[in-house]
């Protein structure tokens, strides 16, 4: 059986799935959104899945703005005349603003990764705390309203998805995350992984910060085999 009321009742399940040791839990939490972000309202797992009979790949990049990672970010995706939307932690926007004007200027968007990172098991009160603070910040820095929110691990609960729906916010989650925060996976793997399980419309998770080089580099190999294919990496339609 599978009713609205039962669907709401797998999601609150998830929404409260405990904390795990790492490293189990980061590969549960990159597996998790995927699977459960179909039952989570206002949230969305994937984008359109064609652009112009096209096959469409969407980029997303967490955790910067970073000075290291981020310019390597601005210069892959302009090589492949890619867009991504860009989920940006208060903290190190305060620190790197910039980087998040530049994120704008080059056609990509910028989207809330809340503030510092906060755990989605803290508080309801405390979550919703850390992306008001966020979406504050960030509007200040680019001069438009960030309604692409992303929450950090993908963890979603009732609190978030209400404070959303309030603002006409949007819940991004993703259906492709090939571990680029795993120091022990390769940019040839990550790659292959990435072209292997791309569907049309599938939104892509990468990180800023540590992983960038490797992300990046990963990237750099992918784009060029999909364009090959037909592909196409488009901004993120919206909300």
């Amino acid at each position: 059986m599978d009713t609205p009321v039962v669907r709401r009742g797998r999601w609150h399940l998830a929404a409260h799935f405990p904390p795990a040791p790492l490293p189990f839990q980061r590969f549960r939490d990159s597996l998790l959104p995927r699977a459960l972000g179909p039952l989570v309202p206002g949230a969305i797992v994937r984008g359109p899945t064609h652009v112009e009979g096209r096959p469409c790949l969407y980029v997303t990049v967490d955790d910067g703005p970073d000075a290291e990672g981020s310019p390597r970010w601005l210069d892959v995706l302009a090589r492949h005349d890619a867009r991504a939307v860009f989920f940006l932690s208060a903290g190190r926007a305060k620190d790197h603003p910039d980087l998040v004007r530049q994120f704008a200027e080059a056609g990509h968007r910028v989207g809330s990764h809340g503030d510092d990172h906060v755990s989605g098991w803290r508080s309801p009160r405390a979550v919703r705390a850390s992306f008001e603070r966020a979406e504050r910040v960030l509007e200040s820095l680019v001069r438009a309203p960030v309604r692409d929110v992303r929450p950090p691990y993908g963890r979603v609960t009732p609190g978030l998805v209400r404070w959303a729906r309030e603002g006409r916010r949007r819940i991004v989650l993703w259906d492709l995350m090939p571990g680029d925060f795993l120091p022990s996976r390769s940019p040839s793997a990550l790659a292959d992984e990435i072209v292997r399980l791309v569907r049309p419309g599938s939104i892509l998770a990468l990180h800023d910060g540590p992983p960038a080089r490797r992300a990046v580099a990963a990237l750099d190999l992918a784009l060029p085999r999909l364009a090959a294919a037909g592909w196409t990496v488009p901004l993120l339609p919206a909300p």
